[in-house]
């Protein structure tokens, strides 16, 4: 495994950017959901995806890896890192907010934190981590608490899928580090590609949607298909590759704020009071696992 390098200050400028742009993802997805059932929004922006970076590896002449081992690693980051967590956010948005299911992704760090002690060599957790990790599961026991006490077991169920999300998204940041001698775009298109392959079978199953392609709904699939999905992923892979695991799941800590501000202008929205408590004691827990 390539060992990571120092963050540069170019790296944090497109951790930045991508949180920008994942957090309007939230947002995105809370509309789509209006005109498409979760499992269309999520293989629709896929498969797009795929499309789209496919016709630029053509363009580029860029050849796919030909041996069995970065295939059947591909295959996993296609379930992993795309398939199960984008239908899993899709469905749970339906019963929690673009801000809930966006803070609730904020727990990426802690995990990433946990995980990476155990399996690199070189991203090892200390005592302020420790409370840092703390802090955070805090926070995210007074989310959960929320539907505990008012009974809403469909709101539980939303949040429970969301950290499954960010459990696929952790393990497959790890994977994605032993893929560093293959092309970023090619990286990116090969896992988009299994993913809509596992997909399609299930796509058959729902029933279509009488909405215009021309609708509001389906032009914000394109966009999440062309902006948050396909070139979010170059970025990603690339931050992965170069900074790993945990510098890159600290994106996860600035997405909420981008989603509650996205959903406030596009939506006048503003999160409930339990949300802002855990995403002050998330984001206090991430600001002490940084202390060395």
């Amino acid at each position: 495994m390539k060992t990571i390098q120092n963050a540069r200050h170019i790296d944090y400028f497109w951790l930045m950017l991508l949180s920008a742009i994942w957090g309007s993802a939230f947002v995105g997805i809370e509309y789509a959901l209006t005109g498409f059932h979760p499992f269309q929004v999520a293989f629709y922006r896929i498969s797009i995806a795929a499309l789209l970076l496919l016709l630029f590896i053509l363009f580029r002449k860029f050849s796919f890896p030909r041996d069995k081992k970065s295939w059947v690693m591909l295959i996993v980051l296609g379930l992993l890192n795309n398939a199960m967590p984008f239908y899993l956010i899709s469905w749970g948005q339906q019963y929690v907010s673009a801000s809930t299911a966006a803070v609730l992704l904020a727990v990426g760090p802690f995990i990433a934190l946990i995980t990476s002690h155990f399996v690199t060599h070189d991203e090892k957790i200390n005592i302020f981590k420790l409370i840092g990790v703390s802090m955070g599961f805090i926070g995210i026991f007074i989310l959960f608490g929320d539907d505990f006490f008012s009974g809403d077991i469909y709101g539980l169920y939303g949040k429970v899928a969301m950290l499954i999300a960010v459990m696929g998204y952790i393990t497959s940041g790890f994977l994605i580090r032993k893929l560093h001698h293959i092309n970023t775009l090619v990286c990116s298109c090969s896992m988009f590609l299994t993913a809509s392959l596992m997909m399609f079978p299930f796509i058959l199953l729902v029933p279509p949607s009488s909405i215009s392609l021309l609708s509001y709904p389906f032009l914000t699939i394109i966009y999440l298909a062309i902006v948050p999905t396909a070139l979010a992923s170059l970025m990603r892979i690339n931050l992965v590759q170069r900074t790993g695991v945990q510098f890159m799941s600290q994106v996860s800590y600035l997405i909420p704020m981008f989603t509650i501000f996205w959903s406030w202008l596009f939506f006048n929205s503003i999160p409930e009071i339990n949300v802002w408590v855990a995403l002050v004691l998330i984001l206090g827990g991430l600001f002490i696992r940084k202390i060395k």
